[in-house]
């Protein structure tokens, strides 16, 4: 109602001059246009309220008072005025103008599947009048939860404790908050909402890794490495000069007190970029659009590994780029990338994994480390197809996800393939693979 006041407000108190007719300024309605929108939004309001059950008693009353006055039956007539009755009662119950504040509240805000998270829904009165009892409906994802609301004094509150479901992995909206108010027989109905939805983050499950180790590309900003280096800003330590050094990281003070000659030594640091792509295409993993559209064991495997991997890189301070089901994740911390990989849904794209591979590519540079999760079915090839789309000083490691397989890895060209069957089985193989 109140952006329907500022509307007309802003469009003047005259007729727009010739100047906005011709074309050259936006058009602005006219009070007596704007006025026929504001009623035909309070008539599609007052419509709205009338649920299919009270249309087909609506319909039934027109029909039968039709009937009753074209036959002279009074049986029908009777049926008419029956129904009107009940109408004009079911109206009753919707009159009224009810002033509450709502608080939604989710705590924690963030678990891990399984993990518990309580809701706290508080209503307050705040005026000085008594509220009448109520009934709210509570989203929560795809469905509903009630709640009865006792009738409030003013200044009172009242309190609803409820529990989230975390069996899976999710982002759940909880919210908003609306009160119902509307007739027994449910012929009527009139809702207002008083709340956005919260949002509950439902995590993968994640189990710490070592570190992943660097990849192949020197950076001053990298991490050192066990690595030794001729040239380098990491000291490690000094040797005997030997043909080819460098004459420039000859230390002269150590030189003079030993007399030979000593040079610097130092480790290789190494840049740490890791580029992670989770294959987001239903078939790779075994299943069709009709098998199984909410729930898949390989690809919350895969989702897992991701995250872990994840969480370690950047723990390790390491930069990481994430492409999730054909999508780039915006990677700024743990729990925030943790919270894209809580939505993600697998069919949601059916870009091919060389392509998805590729607009990664294409999006990022200077990555060290590539490591792509996928399912069971993707062929070899296909994986090869893909891991030979990054550069070549790049260190590649596909990632295999088969529940009740043997557990292992093996070379493909360049790439690491591995077999993961479970996400307790992931640390070993990857200290395996910063050992290769």
């Amino acid at each position: 109602m109140a952006l329907d006041e500022a509307a007309i407000g802003a469009a003047g108190n005259g007729t727009p001059s010739p100047a906005q007719d011709s074309g050259s300024r936006p058009r602005i309605a006219a009070p007596d246009e704007m006025t026929r929108v504001t009623v035909l939004q309070r008539v599609r309001r007052t419509v709205g309220i009338v649920t299919p059950l009270g249309w087909a008693v609506a319909v039934s009353m027109v029909l039968a008072w039709l009937i009753g006055w074209r036959l002279g039956w009074e049986e029908f007539m009777l049926i008419a005025t029956a129904s009107a009755v009940v109408l004009v009662a079911a109206l009753a119950f919707t009159f009224g103008r009810m002033d509450l504040v709502v608080e939604i509240e989710v705590d924690p805000q963030r678990v891990v599947v399984g993990q518990r998270s309580a809701g706290r829904m508080l209503v307050a009165n705040p005026g000085q009048r008594r509220t009448l009892a109520s009934r709210m409906e509570l989203e929560v994802g795809s469905g509903a939860a009630e709640f009865d609301v006792p009738g409030l004094a003013g200044g009172a509150e009242h309190e609803e404790l409820f529990v989230l479901p975390t069996e899976r992995r999710a982002v759940i909206p909880v919210g908003p908050a609306t009160t119902v108010r509307g007739d027994p027989l449910g012929l009527l109905r009139r809702t207002a909402s008083w709340t956005e939805p919260v949002p509950l983050f439902v995590h993968p499950r994640t189990v710490a890794l070592g570190h992943l180790g660097a990849g192949l590309l020197r950076d001053l900003e990298g991490q050192p490495t066990t690595d030794l280096s001729p040239s380098d800003i990491a000291f490690h330590a000094l040797r005997e000069y030997e043909a080819g050094d460098d004459r420039r990281f000859i230390h002269w003070m150590t030189t003079a007190r030993v007399g030979e000659l000593m040079v610097r030594q130092f480790t290789d640091t190494r840049r740490a970029h890791l580029a992670l792509v989770l294959d987001g295409i239903r078939s790779d993993y075994g299943t069709t659009e009709g098998d199984i559209p909410d729930h898949c064991e390989q690809f919350e495997l895969a989702v897992s590994i991701a995250g872990s991997l994840g969480v370690r890189a950047l723990s390790d301070e390491q930069e990481v780029s994430l492409m999730a089901c054909g999508r780039q994740v915006p990677v700024v911390s743990g729990p925030t990338m943790l919270d894209r990989l809580a939505g993600v849904e697998l069919g949601r794209t059916r870009t091919s994994l060389v392509n998805q591979v590729q607009d990664l590519i294409n999006d990022v540079s200077g990555v060290s480390l590539a490591m792509v999760i996928t399912g069971s079915e993707t062929p070899i090839a296909d994986i090869r197809a893909a891991m030979v789309r990054f550069p070549v000083d790049v260190r590649t490691v596909a990632i295999r996800v088969e529940p009740g397989a043997m557990t292992g890895f093996r070379p493909v060209g360049d790439t690491l393939v591995l077999t993961v069957a479970s996400l307790d089985e992931l640390g070993h193989l990857m200290w395996a693979v910063t050992q290769q």
